[in-house]
């Protein structure tokens, strides 16, 4: 996803991430350090039972997303990287939303409307979503 369209926001709302983006707030890396260091030594009740479930601790997260809101989007790295899975974390609630489709597939079904997270506002998406590039790249 990110070598076609790079980091950047779709439908102004969801935030994407690249490896080695020049702008560090769309840093794959850096972003999910900040993520990792959040969750340190703190409790975890909505997102500890995925986590649980697939065996992963908070560090090994991976944050390729997040929205306006501050809701986080991570992969969960089990399995083969092509099939981890997104779990979608609620900013301060901390209550998490898994799916299995990959990364440019939940974006697809974020914007379509086939994919719908309970704690997205309900005009996300719009009618019209679109894509807008960093603009530090």
């Amino acid at each position: 996803m990110t070598s076609t369209y790079g980091a950047g926001c779709f439908d102004e709302f969801l935030w994407i991430f690249a490896q080695g983006a020049s702008n560090g707030h769309l840093d794959i890396a850096e972003q999910t350090e900040q993520m990792c260091s959040l969750f340190r030594d703190r409790a975890l009740p909505g997102l500890g039972p995925v986590l649980d479930e697939y065996r992963a601790e908070p560090g090994d997260l991976v944050q390729w997303g997040v929205t306006d809101n501050a809701d986080l989007l991570a992969w969960l790295p089990a399995g083969a990287p092509d099939e981890w899975p997104t779990v979608i974390i609620q900013a301060g609630r901390l209550g998490a939303v898994v799916t299995a489709r990959s990364s440019a597939d939940t974006v697809l079904g974020l914007l379509t409307g086939a994919l719908r997270v309970p704690f997205f506002p309900d005009d996300f998406p719009g009618e019209r979503p679109a894509f807008s590039p960093d603009p530090y790249d």
